[in-house]
């Protein structure tokens, strides 16, 4: 690396201190401070600059370097940097839009490259002596404003309600925290194996007080909560999000406070629960009967109905949710089904980009902001839930 001080190119007139100052009043102004994507960004190929490397500002060194991007990133096939990009350029439009006094630069991101540039701040030019003041604000206002609504207007155009949604979790520094948990399973003893060939398991009986199950362990994990951590972690792998991946015991409180986290399954995971205790949705379970109850409404709950084997739901009912301020301090999305297959469709329906332009059309606000639960309606067919269907919705 060649150090600071060395020949470096041209930097507009201004010094390396100059240009590393401003950078970092930009980095911390409205425009860029609840994105540390952009942040990250900018810093990367401003300081290149300043190092003297700017041969190496290209598209795969920021993929890799800047946003975690494997080695085999291909740029064809994945636009997140060229995005990305185009995200630091509106938000530096909107720093020049309200920039400090004694900024005496602007850096500019040029369409179609990924080195900054670095030019003076143009002088406003002083108003014509001839000119009332009055008509010299009543041009200034629609101006300025013309100009704030076109970026915002640009940057909402260019973001989707599924951007909008997963934007939270993807500008948090840490990882992904994705939790599988492990449900108590059960296994013929050998004594009842030896006895005979097993049948299906529904057909066995143990009325005569006979011990013919053992409790398993934590060795198995449900088929909706696994399903669902492959779809969370391939969105991971697309936006370049880093992701963690714990089963069962292994995972703790302190994990949910060190960063934001996906919890997957209901009755299996006592983290679940004890997250939705507090909210109108809540999962209960008693002996021979699981359900979601309407804590606004006593007496109003939702329960699977029984398909032809025990155990195995026609029809489901799950919770898919997000917290912004929950009992960990971190950000928790929540797919809780009554059942493995309402688990999955709560899974599909976070990650779904037709699920969360639904959302947004139910939501009093945008989907980077807020809480919510949605109770979702799945019916089951084999061994595959259908599409899920929002029943009830709840925002605060």
């Amino acid at each position: 690396m060649q150090a600071r001080g060395a020949s470096r190119p041209p930097l507009g007139g201004f010094s390396a201190a100059e240009v590393e100052a401003h950078l970092e009043r930009v980095l911390a102004s409205e425009a860029f401070r609840t994105s540390q994507r952009s942040q990250d960004f900018l810093r990367f190929v401003v300081r290149r600059v300043l190092d003297g490397q700017t041969e190496s500002i290209k598209e795969r060194t920021i993929a890799i370097e800047v946003f975690g991007r494997p080695l085999s990133y291909d740029s064809s096939e994945d636009s997140f940097v060229r995005v990305k990009a185009s995200e630091v350029r509106r938000r530096l439009a909107a720093y020049a839009e309200s920039r400090a006094p004694e900024d005496r630069l602007r850096i500019e991101l040029p369409l179609g490259g990924y080195v900054p540039q670095f030019q003076p701040v143009e002088e406003r030019p002083a108003a014509r002596p001839e000119r009332p003041r009055w008509r010299r604000l009543w041009l200034a206002a629609p101006a300025a404003a013309l100009l704030g609504a076109a970026w915002l207007l640009s940057a909402w155009i260019n973001t989707t309600p599924m951007d909008r949604f997963w934007s939270p979790i993807l500008e948090a520094r840490p990882p992904l925290l994705i939790f599988i948990p492990t449900p108590v399973s059960y296994v013929i003893t050998n004594e009842e194996f030896a006895r005979r060939s097993p049948p299906p398991v529904w057909e066995l009986q143990s009325g005569d007080g006979e011990r013919r199950f053992a409790v398993r362990g934590v060795d198995k994990v449900g088929m909706g909560a696994s399903q669902g951590a492959i779809r969370f972690a391939a969105l991971c792998a697309r936006t370049g999000k880093p992701y963690i991946v714990k089963v069962g015991d292994d995972f703790s409180f302190a994990d949910l406070r060190n960063q934001p986290s996906v919890l997957f399954g209901a009755f299996s995971s006592k983290w679940t629960v004890e997250m939705n205790n507090d909210f109108r949705f809540k999962l209960v379970q008693q002996p021979g009967l699981s359900r979601i109850e309407d804590s606004r409404q006593p007496g109003r709950a939702w329960t699977p109905v029984d398909g032809e084997q025990p155990g195995k739901p026609a029809e489901d009912y799950a919770i898919a949710g997000r917290v912004f301020d929950s009992k960990s301090g971190q950000i928790v999305l929540i797919a809780a089904g009554i059942s493995t297959f309402g688990t999955q469709a709560a899974a599909e329906f976070l990650t779904d980009e037709n699920r969360m332009e639904e959302l947004a059309r139910r939501a009093p606000q945008p989907l980077d902001r807020g809480n919510f639960q949605v109770l979702l309606h799945t019916k089951v067919i084999g061994n595959t839930p259908g599409p899920p269907r929002i029943v009830e919705t709840h925002f605060w």
